[in-house]
């Protein structure tokens, strides 16, 4: 029963795999252009009549790339809906394009934080979800049917790239610790 039940999960795997190595699946990107508004901390835009908050990186971040946002502003920037907000992936300054988020729509302030902790192979995932489920901190989502791991939820456990006992690790080594 137990070689059944192996077969089974394995054939489940291939089938996943499959589905997503011929995947094109790319985020599908947008130009929006508007003014902003300020509520309660949160920016949103305003566009052609609709609004939307927008999902942006750290304050931080943004002085560092001397990025200041003031409402009734004009905001240029491209990104992607996920559940009614805009993940904001670049954002054009008078001068020139600041990248908040890589391809995979990856924060990029968090890449510095990558070394000595575990990251995802976007290319080798198969967005099996079987991570997410096993993560003790919830520091794995799912954006764009690949798992991303916060690194600042993150505590070094281990658990998503070589398993717990029921969970045997990442089906295909997609995860790995950043030395």
């Amino acid at each position: 029963m137990k070689k059944k039940s192996i077969f089974y999960f394995s054939f489940i795997i291939v089938i996943i795999s499959s589905l997503n190595l011929f995947s094109t699946e790319k985020p599908d990107l947008k130009i929006f252009e508007g003014n902003l508004k300020n509520l309660g901390g949160e920016w949103f835009i305003i566009s052609d009549g609709d609004f939307f908050q927008l999902n942006l990186a750290p304050e931080e971040f943004l002085e560092e790339n001397k990025i200041i946002l003031a409402s009734k502003e004009h905001f240029k920037a491209k990104g992607v809906i996920i559940d009614e907000v805009i993940d904001v992936y670049s954002i054009y300054t008078n001068s020139s394009i600041v990248d908040l988020r890589d391809l995979t729509g990856y924060p990029l302030w968090q890449k510095e934080k990558l070394i000595g902790h575990f990251h995802v192979n976007p290319k080798m995932c198969i967005g099996c979800q079987l991570c997410v489920s096993v993560c003790p901190t919830d520091a794995i989502s799912m954006i764009h049917g690949r798992a991303i791991i916060d690194a600042d939820k993150c505590i070094d456990c281990g658990i998503c790239e070589n398993g717990n006992g029921a969970y045997k690790g990442y089906p295909t080594n997609a995860i790995k610790k950043q030395e």
